[in-house]
């Protein structure tokens, strides 16, 4: 016959011991503006891959993104963006902040763009996307509110969308597209944009950096 003890506080923390996992995305890569050759710089944390990201992987609520371009001399133009992932745990997929403002001295054009944009899931498909966006854009000496609609839809490792924006006297065409070409590490986005009758094309290539942390939590 023998005897033994066991300690019942190690054998509760083991039993009920629960470990949730996080993934932490840091995104950069290089920006080009071909219409004006601009070169530039991208980070962020997800905001452009969440389409190509299930939502259970891309875990953080505020994700953002910030960008700048120049020719070193007198034009630039930068980009920034925060946003709200999956708000209300509904169809609703992101709500977003923006600020965006260039300068082009040879085209003595100037813009600035501050807006509120939503992107909603049609409930017969996962994939298509209704975009919506309200703003005030400044255009050279014009000031007026806007609002915009648009399409994103998407497949496996791409998408791709469409919107337009009315201000008063005249229109804002956007069209992008993002596809990833290695992996799940590097991206592609292009982006056209029509702003009064200013045309602009972008190319950039995006790196994600995953770090994934365990929180391990005893009850």
């Amino acid at each position: 016959m023998g005897f033994s003890q066991v300690n019942k506080t190690e054998i509760d923390s083991t039993l009920f011991a629960e470990t949730y996992y996080r993934n932490h995305f840091f995104t950069f890569g290089p920006l080009y503006n071909t219409t004006e050759s601009l070169i530039g710089l991208q980070i962020g944390n997800g905001n452009n891959e969440q389409p190509l990201i299930h939502f259970e992987d891309l875990s953080a609520d505020i994700l953002y993104k910030i960008s700048g371009q120049t020719d070193f001399n007198n034009n630039y133009s930068i980009d920034s963006e925060v946003s709200w992932n999956y708000p209300f745990k509904g169809k609703l997929s992101i709500l977003s902040l923006n600020f965006n403002q260039s300068r082009f001295n040879e085209n003595q054009f100037f813009q600035r763009n501050i807006g509120l944009s939503s992107r909603y899931y049609l409930r017969f498909t996962s994939n298509l996307s209704v975009i919506a966006k309200l703003s005030h854009q400044r255009v050279n000496e014009q000031n007026n509110l806007g609002f915009g609609l648009g399409l994103q839809n998407g497949h496996r490792g791409i998408y791709y969308g469409i919107r337009v924006d009315y201000f008063d006297k005249y229109y804002n065409y956007s069209a992008y597209l993002q596809s990833l070409i290695f992996k799940s590490k590097l991206s592609i986005r292009l982006t056209c944009d029509r702003i009064d009758k200013y045309d602009y094309f972008n190319i950039g290539l995006n790196y994600v950096i995953i770090k994934t942390t365990a929180n391990t939590v005893y009850n």
